[in-house]
C-alpha cells in the first residue's frame, strides 16, 4: 500500500521496454545503492510496521518512513502509534511512539505531502474507558521530524471504526470544491451484531483539504451477507473532459475479493466488481497503471485459496467500469503465500527493468531446502499478462532466521526498493518476541545479503465476475487533540548492509 505512487504514478504513462525484458542479461546496471534488512523494537514491545514510503520531498530526501504499531506487553497492553525515518543507509533519523492520554491507537499507512511539509498518517484511536468496543478512524499530520501538526477523525465516533489507507490525490475541479493536492483516506465501520441484530459493515472514504478539514465523507454498505472492507485506494488519471481522476478501492465482502469505483469530486459509485478467484479471495493494495492511449486501469493485490488449500499471491488487471481483464495466481500448493503490496517500478527501481512493471511483495509459508521457513518476498510481473519477466527476478528474505518475516508493505525506490513489515526472530538475542522490519533491497536484481531466489509457478485463471449494489450515507468529520511523542531506539541489523 504505497501512497507515492497513488499520485504521481498514477499519472506516468505505463511503458514497457519489451527488448529488455527479453534480455536482461545485457542491459547495463544502474548506479549501485546499499542493501540491508533492519529490526527495530523493544522486548517488552511487539511492533510492526504497515506502511512505508520512500521519502523525495522533505528537506534531506533520499530513505524512508515506516509506520505501525507498537504494542506494550502486560494485562490489557496500550497500543502506540509508531513513526519511523531511516537513511538510506539504514541510519536512525527518528522513532517515535505515540500516545493520546493512554488511548490505544495504530497507524496503517502514510503519504508524503508534495509541498514538502510532512507526512499524512491514517489509522485508528480507541477512546477510554469505551462500554463496548469503539474506535475511531483518523489522520494525523506530523512533519519531517516526526513533530504532530494537526488531527482529525471522519465518521462516526461510536463503534468500530478503522483508517487503513491514504493518498494525496493529484487532480482535482475548483467547481467542484476539489483540487490536486486533497488528501483521500480510506477506512471502515464496523457495529458488532447485538440484541439479534446482524452487524453492520461499510467501508468510508473522506476526501479532506490540505489541512484535514473534509470535502466529503462517505459511507459505502452492500446487502451481501459478510465482513465488508477495503484495505486499498488509488487514484486513476482523469478521463477528458473530467479534470479529476477516479478513485477505487479494493478489499473483500466475506470470500470473495471487491472492487468499488466512486466519483473523484463527489464519491457517488461509479461501479464494483467482486471475484471468487481460486474459490475464496481479497485484495490488499491496487497500483492504478494506463493505457499509451492513457486509458485509465489498475492492478489490485491480493490472496486467493481453493477449498481446503492454503493461499496463494492473487493479481487481477481492470479495464474501465470494472471489468476484469486478466487475473493470476502464484504460489506452490504446498506453500501459503499472501501478496501485501504493489507498486510500479521507477527507471532505476530495477537494474535492466524498465518503468512500470509490477513490483509486489508479501510472506511466503513453507519449505526451504527441506524444512519449513516463514519468510518476506518480493517479485516482479509483466503488467499486462501479469505473469514472470523473463530472467527470474523473484527473492526470498528470511531463510536465515529462526521464525517468521513478513513484507506487509512495500514502495518502489530510486536505486532499489523498500519494502517493511514485522519479524518474530528474536534478532536482539533480547527475548523480543515481535521486531518492526525494515528492508532494502538492491537496484540489482532487488537482492539483499540474505535474499534468497525465489520462482513461484505462475497461472492464468479463467475471467469470472459479478457486481454488487451499494448505499451511500453522509458522515462528518472532528478535529481531535494530538498526541505526545517519545523517542524509542533500538535496532540492529538483521542483515548486513550489501551492495
Amino acid at each position: 500500500m504505497n501512497a507515492y505512487r497513488r499520485t504521481r504514478m498514477a499519472l506516468a504513462p505505463l511503458s514497457l521496454a519489451l527488448s529488455s525484458l527479453a534480455m536482461l542479461s545485457l542491459a547495463p546496471t544502474a548506479a549501485r545503492a546499499q542493501s540491508w534488512e533492519m529490526a527495530s523494537g523493544l522486548p517488552t514491545q511487539r511492533d510492526v510496521h504497515r506502511g512505508t514510503r520512500e521519502i523525495r520531498n522533505c528537506l534531506n530526501p533520499g530513505g524512508v518512513l515506516s509506520v505501525g504499531t507498537t504494542t506494550p506487553g502486560g494485562v490489557n497492553p496500550n497500543t502506540n502509534m509508531l513513526i519511523e525515518r531511516l537513511t538510506a543507509g539504514a541510519g536512525l533519523v527518528f522513532r517515535f511512539q505515540y500516545d493520546t492520554g493512554q488511548q490505544p491507537e495504530q497507524a496503517a499507512q502514510v503519504t508524503e505531502f508534495r509541498d514538502g511539509t510532512g507526512f499524512a498518517v491514517v489509522g485508528s484511536l480507541d477512546p477510554l474507558n469505551a462500554a463496548a468496543p469503539q474506535s475511531r478512524f483518523i489522520v494525523t499530520k506530523v512533519d519531517c521530524n516526526g513533530q504532530p501538526l494537526w488531527r482529525f477523525s471522519y465518521g462516526d465516533t461510536t463503534e468500530v471504526n478503522t483508517g487503513w489507507d491514504i493518498l494525496q490525490a493529484g487532480s482535482g475541479t475548483a467547481a467542484s470544491g476539489t483540487a490536486a493536492g486533497d488528501l483521500v483516506a480510506l477506512g471502515r465501520y464496523h457495529k458488532p451484531a447485538a440484541g439479534g441484530l446482524p452487524a453492520v459493515y461499510r467501508a468510508r472514504i473522506a476526501r479532506t483539504r490540505v489541512n484535514g478539514t473534509p470535502i466529503w465523507v462517505r459511507d459505502y454498505q452492500t446487502s451481501i451477507v459478510g465482513d465488508f472492507e477495503l484495505h486499498a485506494i488509488a487514484e486513476l488519471v482523469p478521463v477528458l473532459p473530467n479534470a479529476t481522476g477516479d478513485l477505487v478501492a479494493v478489499g473483500r465482502i466475506g470470500g470473495e475479493a471487491a472492487v468499488l469505483q466512486v466519483n473523484g469530486n463527489t464519491g457517488a459509485v461509479v461501479c464494483t466488481a467482486r471475484m471468487r478467484g481460486l474459490g475464496t479471495a481479497q485484495y490488499h493494495d491496487v497500483v492504478p497503471v494506463k493505457t499509451i492511449a492513457g486509458t485509465p486501469e489498475f492492478i489490485a493485490v491480493g490472496e486467493t485459496a481453493a477449498a481446503g488449500a492454503a493461499s496463494q499471491v492473487y493479481l487481477s488487471r481492470f479495464v474501465p467500469n470494472c471489468l476484469l481483464r486478466v487475473h493470476t495466481h502464484w504460489g506452490a500448493t504446498a506453500d501459503r503465500e499472501i501478496g501485501w503490496g504493489g507498486d510500479l517500478t521507477l527507471t532505476t527501481t530495477v537494474a535492466g527493468v524498465g518503468a512500470g512493471v509490477l513490483l509486489f511483495g508479501g510472506e511466503v509459508n513453507g519449505n526451504y531446502n527441506g524444512a519449513f521457513s516463514q519468510d518476506a518476498f518480493t517479485h516482479l510481473a509483466n503488467p499486462q499478462t501479469l505473469l514472470p519477466l523473463p530472467g527470474g527476478l523473484g527473492k526470498r528474505y528470511g531463510t536465515q532466521g529462526a521464525l517468521a518475516e513478513k513484507a506487509l508493505t512495500l514502495s518502489s525506490a530510486n536505486n532499489g526498493a523498500y519494502f517493511a513489515g514485522l519479524s518474530t526472530t528474536n534478532w536482539l538475542a533480547n527475548g523480543d518476541p515481535q521486531h518492526a522490519l525494515t528492508a532494502r533491497a538492491s537496484v540489482n536484481a532487488l537482492k539483499t545479503n540474505c535474499a534468497v531466489d525465489w520462482q513461484p509457478p505462475a497461472i492464468n485463471l479463467a475471467l469470472a465476475s459479478q457486481t454488487y449494489g451499494v448505499t451511500l450515507i453522509t458522515r462528518s468529520a472532528q478535529q481531535e487533540p494530538l498526541p505526545a511523542r517519545q523517542f524509542v531506539q533500538n535496532q540492529t541489523l538483521c542483515c548486513g548492509v550489501g551492495p
